[in-house]
């Protein structure tokens, strides 16, 4: 019991650090930081200070641009998501002719991810809420026909706010997971936090 308390108490503790080191991350986003550079990545590594976020070395083959830098070992794993909702003038702007496969649906206009995607908390494979997308990216997580290819659709996002967006309205959402191993004791894991913001 006294152990359970110490991990819980010390987590707490991290939650607090965690959900201000998500809301740092979403405030460069939405501020234009370009995360899929390897600078940007570098400079959250650093904001996230103490808590294992791992970008590697570098990009390799002279790649200046990657969108999911997350085969990297470490205790940490980001993700990047910028979400629009389509309406009919927004599918207006598709050639005559062309079915807009998402309309009245939210898109993915980009994803960055970074870290560790093999994470686990617990023994549980981290995941984000918002699902992957299908549909082909550019290097920079730029999503390609997100009017047209159902695979830029997030799963289930609308249930994740509180107010519909209206035709066109952008949101951005970063979600961030840290592992604490280094608080197991014998059969209890030292888990981990998730945090989330949406701006």
């Amino acid at each position: 019991m006294m152990l359970w308390t110490f991990i819980a108490g010390m987590n707490l503790i991290r939650v607090i650090q965690a959900e201000q080191i998500c809301r740092e991350l979403a405030s460069l986003y939405i501020g234009g930081v370009d995360f899929s550079t390897y600078n940007a990545e570098s400079l959250a590594v650093t904001l996230s200070q103490g808590y294992g976020l791992n970008v590697g070395s570098g990009f390799t083959g002279g790649v200046t641009n990657m969108y999911n830098n997350d085969a990297n070992s470490g205790n940490a794993y980001v993700v990047l998501s910028e979400i629009m909702y389509v309406g009919s003038n927004t599918c207006s702007s598709l050639p005559s002719g062309t079915t807009c496969t998402n309309e009245y649906q939210y898109v993915f206009l980009q994803r960055i991810d970074f870290g560790n995607s093999s994470l686990t908390i617990n023994g549980a494979t981290v995941t984000s809420s918002l699902g992957i997308p299908t549909a082909s990216q550019t290097p920079y997580g730029l999503v390609e026909n997100y009017l047209t290819d159902s695979g830029a659709v997030p799963a289930n996002f609308g249930n994740l706010l509180n107010t519909a967006l209206q035709e066109g309205q952008v949101i951005y959402v970063v979600e961030t997971w840290f592992a604490s191993p280094d608080l197991s004791f014998a059969a209890l894991p030292g888990g981990g936090m998730y945090a989330r913001v949406f701006i």
